[in-house]
């Protein structure tokens, strides 16, 4: 409760959410005694429905005079239920038609539907006949339920004394809080790891074979949790290999230098090949008339012996 300016009258405390007790001060004349509790925390999903209870204990039931649900957001309150045991009938606020259902007997609101909009802190109000009033309040946080998170490295092929880095993040989920395990044990900053404002990146300094493992991201909320392994690989220098032939020319082996003198030597003997055909083609081709020549002086030879022996018989 505020001043006719909404600023409380000086000189009297006012006490503040999550604070104990009773307050006194003065408004409009009238002077009114409001019971504060603790504030109590109340954590809703998106979509789903949240019970908003009614904790005090009114002295007086019979004499209550009116009942008010209302929203403080961003410091602006808005109502958004008013009763009166008089009238059966709650007034609702346009807003949040077909969205509360409201117990009359245990005072309770159901907020449907809810959405991140909807956050804030929820207070009732129950003022008796008489003036006083009583007041309970409590905070409405909305939750996304969180994804599964993916863990990135940097530098992505870590080596031997390099600090390496794992980047947590969720694609869905608000209000989200990170944490690294490793082993089942929880990991903190120290002489080995460093860790990010938000939790959400891991270093690790100076990494040794004794880091290489299994490290564990876990992502929550009021509503969820759900977490990501990702094995540590330390990839040692390589050794570079010797070797064991010439490089001719340039472009690797055997360069392009000595990819011509391949081709070179090889067309060389292809045509030394078609060379030695060609030859044994023509030997082949001579002998036959060598053949023939030798057959037709045999026959001439042949005729001029007969032509003799016939000449001696005559005589």
């Amino acid at each position: 409760m505020t001043g006719d300016e909404g600023v409380p009258t000086p000189g009297v405390k006012v006490m503040g959410c999550g604070e104990g007790g009773v307050s006194t001060w003065r408004t409009r004349g009238r002077r009114l005694v409001l019971a504060v509790s603790q504030q109590k925390t109340i954590h809703g999903t998106i979509s789903g429905s949240v019970l908003l209870p009614m904790k005090q204990n009114i002295s007086h039931p019979n004499e209550v005079f009116s009942l008010e649900w209302r929203v403080i957001q961003n410091k602006t309150e808005r109502s958004i239920l008013i009763f009166s045991p008089s009238s059966p009938i709650p007034y609702i606020s346009e807003s949040y038609k077909n969205r509360v259902n409201f117990s009359h007997s245990k005072s309770e609101l159901l907020l449907k539907n809810i959405q991140l909009s909807d956050e804030g802190i929820y207070e009732l109000e129950a003022t008796t006949s008489d003036g006083k009033s009583t007041k309970y309040a409590v905070m409405l946080t909305v939750n996304v339920a969180v994804s599964i998170p993916r863990i990135e490295v940097f530098p992505e092929v870590p080596q031997m004394g390099n600090n390496v880095t794992l980047q947590c993040s969720v694609l869905e989920g608000n209000l989200v809080h990170y944490s690294w395990y490793r082993c089942e044990q929880s990991l903190y900053d120290g002489k080995n790891y460093r860790l990010s404002h938000d939790n959400r990146s891991l270093t690790l300094l100076n990494i040794q074979e004794s880091e290489v493992g299994t490290y564990r991201c876990q992502a929550r909320n009021h509503i969820s949790v759900k977490h990501r392994d990702f094995v540590l690989q330390i990839c040692t220098a390589s050794t570079p290999v010797i070797a064991r032939y010439v490089y001719i020319g340039y472009g690797g082996y055997p360069g392009y230098i000595g990819y011509i003198l391949i081709l070179v030597l090889c067309y060389q003997w292809i045509k030394e090949l078609q060379k030695r055909s060609k030859d044994n083609d023509v030997i082949y081709e001579n002998s036959k008339p060598v053949k023939q020549k030798l057959s037709v002086t045999g026959s001439a030879e042949t005729k001029v012996y007969n032509m003799q022996m016939s000449n001696r018989r005559g005589r």
